[in-house]
Order: C-alpha cells, then sequence, then structure tokens
C-alpha cells in the first residue's frame, strides 16, 4: 500500500497488544514508525482476555504503579506510538482507560513488556485477502489466541 500511496497512507489498523506482536516481529510497527504512518490498534486488551490471564509481569507492574493491568498495557501501547482504539459502555471502565494515559513505565519496565513473547503463540495462516486461499480472515486473527494458546494460568 505504501508504495501505491506513498505519503497519503497515513494510517493502518492492525492487531497488536501485550500476546500478539506478530506485526512488530514482522516489521510492521518499525516500517510504519520509519514512514510515518500511524498504528490504530485493535483489540489492544482483547476484549479484557488478557487482564484475566493474569501475567506475572503485568502483576507485578500492576502492583509497582498502582494501576490495573489494562492501564498498563494501554500505557505501554501509547507509549509505541500507537491508537489503542478501546470500547466500553461502562463509564468506570473508560474513566479507567484515560487513566492509563496519567503515568510513565520506566525503562526497564517497558522493556520487560517489548521482550515479552508468549512461548506457545504462533501465528495462524492468514488470508490476507479474503479469497478463500486457506487460512483465516485477517479480523478473525485476535480471536485465534485462545484457541491456540489454551487459558492461561
Amino acid at each position: 500500500m505504501h508504495k501505491l500511496l506513498g505519503d497519503k497512507l497515513f494510517s493502518q489498523e492492525i492487531i497488536y497488544n501485550f500476546e500478539i506482536r506478530d506485526y512488530e516481529d514482522w516489521g510492521n510497527l518499525e516500517f510504519a514508525n520509519i514512514n510515518k504512518i500511524r498504528n490504530v490498534v485493535f483489540q489492544p486488551l482483547r476484549r479484557n482476555r488478557t487482564s484475566n490471564n493474569n501475567y506475572p509481569l503485568l502483576q507485578e507492574l500492576s502492583k509497582k504503579y498502582g494501576k490495573t493491568q489494562n492501564q498498563i498495557i494501554l500505557n505501554w501501547l501509547v507509549a509505541q506510538n500507537t491508537l489503542p482504539i478501546t470500547k466500553s459502555s461502562n463509564i468506570s471502565h473508560i474513566d479507567e482507560h484515560i487513566d492509563s494515559l496519567t503515568f510513565k513505565l520506566d525503562e526497564d519496565d517497558m522493556r520487560k513488556m517489548n521482550e515479552f513473547r508468549h512461548p506457545k503463540w504462533k501465528a495462524p495462516l492468514v488470508d490476507w485477502y479474503e479469497l478463500g486461499e486457506g487460512g483465516i480472515p485477517i479480523h478473525q486473527f485476535p480471536n485465534q489466541f485462545d484457541s491456540i494458546v489454551g487459558k492461561q494460568p
């Protein structure tokens, strides 16, 4: 798309969160940042499923900063120059999301968040253009995590 549109391409919507890092590992985030393309992140909290997994790192940082696990994740995403899209009809959750912008993870904690990779996650084959050529449609990508990895301890 960048070759076709050049500087007219100003954003891309991607799945990127604490558990699913494929766009980063594939080089998409770096390419976007170099070319001034904003990364708009859908399902940054995987519909609250990530915090329900109670990863030790998220628990540790939540306690250290006095914030929820979701706030730690959102803060980390924003610090990486992404625009996470969150959804909530609950005012307290909306306030929680806004409050995720009121603190800064220190350098060591950012490093820990950046280095995390789930050992059981392997991206499924994606049918990028939904042509029926095998794989899942890209919009179903984030919903594959639990079936591939299983429920976390």
